[in-house]
């Protein structure tokens, strides 16, 4: 089986607390539950955040190449969507779907509210979510 990486790519509970004034780790009271655990709770932030990205653009860039810009702007619209989940759970895991009262919100409208404003604000103003197709080159330039 193999083992899932952990650790965030691009914010650490650190970065969080410059950015915020706010610590992750005492804000998740760690237990024995590895949910709890900062790290692991801004790894998922970020794969959930990157999963939507890839969703709603076509994205032209591997993530592991971004210029010093836009890992800036990644790392704003990471911590923003950490606090968006603190503050409201998280949506883009929630069904809309309560056993007692039946249909509570639809699934459209559900992934309409999953993205923090502030982090489709930050991910648009370095180009990290991009409605516009582009042709990729089909063979390299020659001079």
């Amino acid at each position: 089986m193999t083992e899932f990486e952990t650790s965030p790519k691009f914010v650490t509970p650190d970065d969080f607390f410059n950015y915020t004034g706010r610590d992750l780790r005492a804000i998740l009271k760690p237990n024995d539950n590895i949910s709890n655990n900062a790290e692991l709770f801004l790894k998922n932030i970020e794969d959930d955040l990157m999963f939507r990205v890839d969703k709603l653009s076509f994205r032209l860039y591997p993530w592991d190449d971004l210029c010093q810009y836009q890992l800036d702007c990644m790392k704003r619209a990471v911590i923003k969507q950490a606090e968006y989940v603190l503050r409201n759970s998280d949506i883009m895991t929630d069904s809309g779907y309560d056993i007692e009262k039946g249909r509570i919100i639809s699934r459209a409208e559900l992934e309409e509210i999953a993205l923090c404003p502030a982090a489709i604000d930050a991910l648009n103003a370095c180009g990290l979510l991009n409605h516009v197709i582009r042709n990729h080159p089909r063979f390299p330039r020659t001079i």
